[in-house]
């Protein structure tokens, strides 16, 4: 059996992420390792969890590069996917090109597990 796609999740709504585990668990090759509502939270819970993929919401004002970098220097082995309700923000130029994937809360969970297994198959 291989080992599961890591996952962290940073998002300041607690039942978002607690919904997200739940569709995460229902797939045997993926597990949620933790999740973070503030940056002050995510940065230190970050280390522990080594994670294989970080969902990010923005947490900032939209658009800041900070937190991702933040997130990179914690955590430079995981892929980060921006995961969010702000829609202006999914592409590539908005952020600078720091993530590694742009997806929208209110697509399909089937986009989001498709795009975790996606990148985690990067290394």
């Amino acid at each position: 059996m291989t080992t599961p796609i890591r996952v962290f999740h940073c998002d300041d709504s607690d039942a978002f992420t607690r919904l997200v585990a739940y569709w995460l668990e229902e797939h045997g090759d993926l597990a949620h390792v933790g999740a973070a509502h503030d940056g002050a939270e995510a940065i230190p819970a970050i280390g522990p969890a080594r994670p294989d993929v970080i969902l990010l919401d923005t947490m900032g004002p939209p658009g800041d590069t900070a937190f991702l970098r933040q997130l990179r220097t914690a955590a430079p082995q995981a892929r980060i996917i921006v995961y969010s309700g702000y829609v202006s923000i999914l592409d590539e130029g908005a952020l600078g090109g720091e993530a590694d994937g742009y997806l929208a809360k209110g697509d399909d969970d089937r986009a989001l597990v498709a795009m975790i297994r996606a990148l985690a198959a990067r290394g």
